[in-house]
């Protein structure tokens, strides 16, 4: 019964480590956005991949192109890319394609990660703005070459919220309108 247990356990831990290098990214890189590579630091150097977005504005439920793309030779095996807004904030609205899967960071559907390891030359998901003003946005995401080399966190260019400005700034207006209607009335009348 011993030897079982132990052997279930074994299983066990095999199964979570399979899963953070292969099928996607861990829970515990949701906010540094680091794989789970035991041991392994991220790449210094400038990355051979960028993140590109269609669109440098966005309008509550616009749909944006995300692509993450290599810029040299090399490939990269795994993805985990994520949508912020200035705050940090994990903005969800991403649509899942071929061999990627979401990962709950904190909201739902906040993340999305690869499932399977094989080469890639580029992914291409879209994301749907929020509708409600989130702020400005920019896409981050973490690209592994192999299980030692990766880099994170590469943003995209910050994606700007056009929602208006909100309405308090009207309340100064009239104020502002009354203040300079009588000082006109008051130059006429002692200029008489």
């Amino acid at each position: 019964m011993e030897l079982s247990c132990l052997s279930i356990l074994l299983l066990l831990s095999w199964c979570s480590y399979v899963d953070g290098t292969s099928q996607g990214a861990l829970r515990g890189a949701c906010n540094d956005m680091t794989p789970q590579h035991s041991g392994n630091s991220p790449q210094s150097s400038a990355p051979p991949f960028q993140i590109t977005v269609d669109k440098t504005m966005y309008e509550g439920g616009d749909v944006i192109t995300v692509n993450l793309s290599r810029t040299a030779t090399n490939q990269f095996k795994g993805f985990f890319i994520q949508a912020r807004n200035q705050d940090g904030t994990k903005i969800p609205g991403f649509t899942l394609i071929q061999n990627s899967k979401f990962l709950q960071c904190d909201t739902p559907n906040d993340a999305v990660t690869h499932t399977e390891p094989s080469p890639k030359d580029s992914v291409t998901f879209q994301f749907t703005a929020p509708t409600t003003s989130r702020g400005n946005i920019t896409i981050v995401a973490t690209a592994v070459e192999s299980f030692n080399t990766f880099w994170v966190r590469i943003p995209s260019e910050t994606i700007v919220d056009l929602a208006p400005a909100p309405t308090g700034a009207s309340s100064t207006i009239l104020p502002n309108f009354v203040v300079v209607t009588v000082t006109v009335l008051y130059i006429y009348l002692f200029q008489q």
